[in-house]
């Protein structure tokens, strides 16, 4: 897959969490509206990758398990809070990348994703934040165990 420029998540040239938290959520959303082929498309890829919208789809929904399906939610603001509290963050660095961990919020009832005690896990993923065309950009590194 080459970058499809059209699709892609531009971020201002910014080194903060918040910046690279927004790309991440950007990305999420796309996730949680079901568009797996989006969400592959709004990445960088600085080389060709083989995954599918339906690899990612089956990566990030079957990755805990068990007999009920997981779904990407955008949760309440607090769980929010809670997700971009825990994310890490490295600024650019000498080699002109940044890079962010944060937690996707996945669950297994999809059905109210405001509830405070909705049980949600998070799928920890990685990007790198590099410089295109006067923007950032997402590569993705990969999910984390």
């Amino acid at each position: 897959m080459q970058a499809n420029e059209e699709r892609l998540i531009r971020l201002p040239i910014q080194d903060s969490k918040e910046n690279y938290l927004e790309g991440f959520w950007q990305w999420v959303r796309l996730l949680a509206q079901d568009d797996y082929q989006g969400a592959l498309e709004s990445l960088y890829w600085s080389r060709d990758v083989s995954w599918t919208q339906n690899a990612l789809k089956e990566r990030v929904t079957t990755f805990f398990g068990g007999c009920h399906p997981w779904t990407v939610v955008i949760p309440n603001d607090r769980l929010v809070k809670v997700i971009n509290d825990s994310a890490e963050f490295q600024a650019r660095n000498a080699k002109e990348w940044g890079w962010l961990m944060a937690q996707i919020p996945v669950t297994t009832e999809p059905e109210d994703p405001m509830r405070d005690d909705i049980p949600l896990m998070g799928l920890a993923t990685s990007f790198f934040m590099r410089q295109h065309e006067g923007h950032y950009v997402m590569e993705f590194e990969i999910f984390h165990v």
